[in-house]
């Protein structure tokens, strides 16, 4: 694992009554047990009842494909051309560019920006590889390490480019019950550092008032104390709700071909991988203490004293709190906010559920009930937001929805955070689309906006202006220069991203400070990125998706439902999704800065399959096309037998 990348908690293990691994520490994986039963796909009914899951192992399960070994080769010749060009360029400070970037952009005052990977004194990286998020070690032996590991720990442990690509229980799969595990293992995790987090937000506030801590807190409701170790970890009754929950989700899923409860567990995957590489005040830590030892080694081998005292040693290593606000600004307070990243998985879990297997567009045209429900805005994102709040409402659910927010208050943020989340996903409204880029624009201006001089803000000094401006008499001033300075005052705070304005005239700041604005941005950015993280992960992952949509809009067009072939033009028409649509949303993740270094595997891997899709796209569409006009002959042979 790579030093920007590793686990943002400390994890203690123990085994259960069942045998599983369990997490005592922060974050508890509950591991659930499971009985042998017959395979069975997932179910696809539209209905709110859910019997109770039972979750079972399936035996000798195999991952659906192995990474390409031609992209595996490309990967591993880049890395050495570039480590070999990075020796040569090492400068000073011990600093080189990051692999494919031999000339980084240079940081602006918009772009934050973790220092880039550099050779250590013994010749090794640290720093990110863009081809690996973890060390580079050999796969047996990073299997060999991570077997004895929490299912959640190992989830997150993957490549960002080879997720599902693991064996057995990590790997991608259609199997019902292996998803929900994966789902409930990394879920509960997320929830589990929420609480905490909140029991110590508790603990803190009662020390600053100088009260006495008791050691009492709401938050204890939902957690137990694992008395081995001292840590908590989630009710048993928690954690079934919260296994119970993520079954109905998925038997709400439609079996469609891409928008499937197998696409919603691998975007969910995605996220949790892409929140996991968000820099973290460990990772700050991290490099605190490699810098250290480096340069107590250039001390030791040159036989020269640090001049070092141990204070100093302190501050640069044990600084928690500093390593933890510099996190905070690097990363918007992603990071360090663990109720955005539940609400972040939460979103990617629930985001295509009831989706029916048509755009928007054809719903809207047939004037489905859907389409009539919801205005013909976003149809398919408000229906997937409405199935999974209202079951979250059932009784059965309720100690869970107190779990996820205590009051009112919390879990309005959370339904605001969720809701924006699915529906920055529907990327063919383009009124949407529009306000996504306004924001961006607004929370990292283009280089030509920058070079601009920013209009100057000014107060209303004069009490006539601040008595009209209260009534909204704006017409009625006794002299030029008060007029003046209303309009130079309106013209620095005009309506649109930032500002809005109520029925009395008063002005309405949407954000607190830049930092909420950046942080709305990079979070919209990632859940479009986790949406389509087949297009940015290895080209096999990118064509297994590929090949699904495809059905999808084929098995649409057999039923009459679309108005156009999808085998007409499908090779040209992903080339341009491509260039117009996922190159330039990659680039952004590198832009925002608060991925370290690790920002351009994103924009490398989506410019690694675009260029083999150019290559061999052609024999590959007309494959999909012949294959999948086969399967769904054979699929509609079976029915009519049946």
């Amino acid at each position: 694992m790579s030093d920007s990348e590793e686990p943002t908690v400390t994890f203690v293990f123990k085994r259960d009554q069942g045998g599983a691994a369990a997490n005592g520490g922060s974050l508890h994986m509950y591991a659930p047990k499971r009985k042998a039963a017959a395979n069975g796909g997932s179910s696809s009914n539209n209905n709110n009842s859910c019997p109770p899951f039972t979750p079972r192992r399936v035996e000798n399960h195999q991952s659906e494909q192995q990474t390409d070994e031609k992209t595996r080769a490309r990967i591993t010749m880049r890395t050495s051309v570039t480590d070999a060009e990075a020796e040569d360029e090492v400068t000073a400070n011990n600093s080189c560019s990051t692999a494919y970037n031999k000339s980084p952009p240079t940081p602006s005052r918009f772009q934050r920006q973790v220092s880039s990977p550099h050779i250590d004194l013994d010749g090794s990286w640290s720093g990110t590889s863009p081809t690996s998020s973890f060390k580079n070690i050999d796969d047996s032996q990073r299997s060999q390490e991570d077997v004895n590991l929490p299912l959640y720990y190992r989830l997150t442990n993957q490549r960002w480019h080879e997720i599902g690509h693991e064996e057995y229980p990590l790997c991608a799969t259609n199997d019902f019950d292996l998803m929900v595990e994966q789902l409930t293992a990394v879920l509960a995790a997320r929830l589990t550092e929420l609480l905490t987090y909140r029991l110590n937000k508790d603990r803190r506030m009662k020390q600053s008032n100088g009260e006495e801590y008791d050691g009492g807190s709401s938050m204890l409701d939902f957690l137990k104390l694992d008395l081995e170790f001292g840590n908590y970890v989630l009710e048993d009754e928690i954690m079934d709700s919260l296994r119970e929950y993520v079954a109905c989700i998925g038997r709400l899923h439609n079996n469609v071909g891409f928008h499937s409860f197998e696409h919603a567990t691998h975007v969910f995957l995605s996220m949790n991988k892409l929140l996991s590489m968000v820099t973290s005040a460990d990772d700050l830590n991290v490099v605190a203490k490699r810098r250290l030892s480096a340069q107590d080694i250039a001390s030791s081998a040159f036989g020269v004293q640090s001049r070092r005292s141990s204070t100093d040693c302190n501050d640069s290593v044990g600084d928690s709190d500093g390593h933890r606000r510099r996190a905070e600004h690097l990363s918007f307070r992603i990071s360090e906010d663990p109720a955005i990243r539940f609400a972040m998985v939460f979103s990617a879990l629930i985001h295509d559920v009831g989706h029916t297997g048509v755009p928007n567009s054809v719903l809207i045209e047939e004037e489905d009930e859907l389409a009539i429900l919801h205005n013909d805005v976003s149809v398919t994102e408000q229906n997937s937001l409405q199935l999974a709040f209202s079951l979250l409402q059932k009784e059965e659910f309720q100690l869970l929805k107190r779990c996820i927010g205590p009051t009112p208050e919390e879990r309005k943020l959370f339904r605001k955070k969720v809701i924006g989340m699915v529906m920055v996903t529907d990327i063919s409204d383009q009124e949407r689309l529009q306000i996504v880029k306004s924001r961006w624009n607004a929370a990292f201006p283009p280089p030509e906006v920058n070079q601009k001089e920013k209009p100057q803000i000014l107060e209303i000094k004069s009490a006539e202006l601040k008595r009209a401006a209260k009534l909204r008499r704006f017409t009625m001033f006794t002299s030029e220069a008060t007029a003046l300075e209303f309009a130079n005052e309106r013209r620095s705070r005009r309506l649109g991203i930032r500002t809005s304005m109520d029925f009395s005239g008063m002005l309405i700041e949407a954000y607190r400070d830049s930092d909420q604005l950046q942080q709305h941005a990079v979070l919209e950015t990632m859940m479009n990125v986790a949406d389509v993280a087949h297009t940015m992960q290895s080209f096999n992952v990118f064509v297994k998706w590929n090949r699904r949509l495809f059905k999808e809009f084929f098995v649409a067009r057999l039923h009459g439902r679309l108005s156009f072939d999808p085998s007409e033009n499908w090779y040209e028409n992903q080339i341009g999704f491509f260039s117009h649509y996922i190159i330039p949303l990659s680039q952004k993740m590198s832009k925002c800065g608060v991925f370290g270094s690790a920002g351009s595997v994103f924009e490398y891997f989506a410019k690694e399959n675009r260029k083999r899709w150019t290559e061999e796209g052609e024999e590959i569409s007309e494959q999909i096309i012949r294959e999948v006009t086969e399967e769904v002959e054979r699929e509609r042979q079976q029915q009519q037998e049946e």
